[in-house]
């Protein structure tokens, strides 16, 4: 198994970058979500496992890459060219090499959407797909791409001028959840599920806690009250489900509490930090992407092949009590199934993504001294 950090608290101020070992531990429930979404049978009838998992990611997501943006340092140039560097060889590998896997295997309608899929606009092609769309899954990759193509411009830009740089993000957030939410934007509710602008909310959250983490602006007693933490759990199971379309920004914002929480290590909820610090929650966080990217299709391939071609040659009226089993396979599936993807997703880490990760700081070496507007004494 990877090996996990200990408590946030106890890593190093100077050199390499903190690693936040509850941040893997959210991924790793994001992730989860997602898998109960696709593989849960009636579990995800009863609430927004599936929207909640990616929208997490995306809070995540927005998070880290402001962290990343706004620790760089040199001129717009180098920085630009060093994240893009970083964040191709970490993301690239993984689903290029599972858009080849798929094309090859002529899986659904790969071929006849290669060039969506690799141009990563697939978010926008499938949108508009009637029917059944076993690739719609790879929306979220298209949107993450788009955003790492998009901000780091806004960032980078407005780095040193942090005031208009949260201005702009706050109306970036604010038009985002009116479009979820009131629709003002007609000609973009078709891409409300899947578009960048429309899904800008959750990122653009993500960013906000970069910014007032790095500036210093986010009091920590606040983040160590338990009430709040209480509440944002209460508000989170609520979001997940009710029907509202008012629960979109409630999820952002919990998410963007739990982040925030997990960088300073702030839980106050004894059971939460030993179950986001535990290792192998951990573990699966830390290859959640390839665990995201390699799901559906290997567990599409399992059902056809291996999962139900057994289910099916079982004598159920011989089982007695058990007999009602028969027509409850997602118990069975689902442990089976996440088991397998990992156990893919953890080779694939090890002997595929790790030694193309270890180009990163001999091809983009990351700066990481203090940040263009970091405050003395700021949190974390």
């Amino acid at each position: 198994m990877l090996s996990t950090a200990k408590a946030n608290r106890d890593q190093p101020s100077g050199g390499k970058p903190r690693y936040f070992v509850h941040l893997d531990g959210l991924r790793c429930l994001a992730i989860s979500l997602v898998m109960i979404e696709h593989f849960g049978g009636p579990l995800a009838q009863y609430f927004s496992a599936g929207y909640y998992g990616v929208d997490l990611f995306f809070v995540l997501s927005g998070f880290l890459i402001t962290s990343i943006l706004l620790k760089s340092q040199g001129d717009f140039g180098a920085a630009y060219k060093t994240f893009m560097g970083r964040r191709t060889l970490r993301i690239f590998p993984v689903y290029y090499l599972a858009l080849a896997v798929l094309f090859v295997c002529n899986f659904a309608s790969t071929r006849d959407d290669i060039l969506w899929l690799g141009s990563y606009t697939w978010n926008y092609a499938c949108a508009m797909r009637e029917g059944e769309n076993w690739l719609f899954y790879l929306w979220s990759l298209s949107v993450e791409e788009q955003f790492y193509l998009f901000w780091p411009f806004v960032v980078l830009t407005l780095r040193g001028k942090p005031q208009m740089l949260l201005v702009l993000t706050v109306s970036l957030v604010c038009i985002s959840y009116s479009q979820l939410v009131y629709n003002i934007f007609p000609a973009l509710t078709a891409y409300n599920y899947t578009g960048l602008i429309n899904r800008m909310g959750s990122l653009g959250l993500g960013a906000l806690g970069a910014i007032g983490f790095i500036g210093g602006w986010i009091p920590r007693r606040l983040l160590m009250n338990r009430m709040i933490e209480l509440l944002t759990w209460a508000l989170l199971v609520w979001a997940l489900v009710s029907q509202t379309n008012y629960r979109l920004p409630v999820m952002g914002i919990c998410s963007l509490i739990l982040v925030l929480k997990g960088v300073n290590g702030d839980y106050t909820i004894p059971m939460v930090p030993a179950a986001l610090a535990h290792p192998a929650t951990v573990f699966v966080g830390r290859i959640s992407y390839g665990i995201y990217v390699y799901h559906w299709p290997l567990g599409l391939a399992l059902n056809e092949y291996v999962f139900d071609p057994l289910w099916l040659s079982i004598d159920f009226s011989a089982l007695g009590p058990l007999a009602k089993l028969r027509w409850h396979s997602w118990l069975i599936k689902l442990p089976l199934y996440y088991a397998a993807v990992v156990a893919v997703a953890y080779l694939s880490y090890r002997y595929f993504e790790s030694p193309l990760l270890g180009l990163k700081d001999r091809w983009f070496p990351g700066d990481q001294r203090k940040p263009a507007f970091a405050v003395e004494g700021a949190s974390g």
